[in-house]
């Protein structure tokens, strides 16, 4: 059986928010703080801030492996 998803790519913070329970606050926090790259992680469109829903999920991927 092939499991199979949809990617989302960039999204509004609202939707990281919904689906991972990352705060519209954190990730602003994180963005201003250099957390998050720009042009990889985040990016400005129109005015609007948007994320990548699949990097964000690797880059805390990469940081529990390091913690561990």
């Amino acid at each position: 059986m092939k499991i199979s998803y949809v990617r989302l790519g960039w999204v509004r913070a609202e939707i990281i928010e919904q689906h991972k329970g990352i705060t519209v606050q954190a990730l602003d926090k994180r963005r201003n703080r250099g957390k998050f790259i720009e042009g990889q992680h985040w990016k400005k469109v129109h005015g609007v801030i948007m994320y990548h829903y699949e990097n964000i999920d690797q880059l805390f991927e990469e940081f529990n492996e390091s913690v561990a």
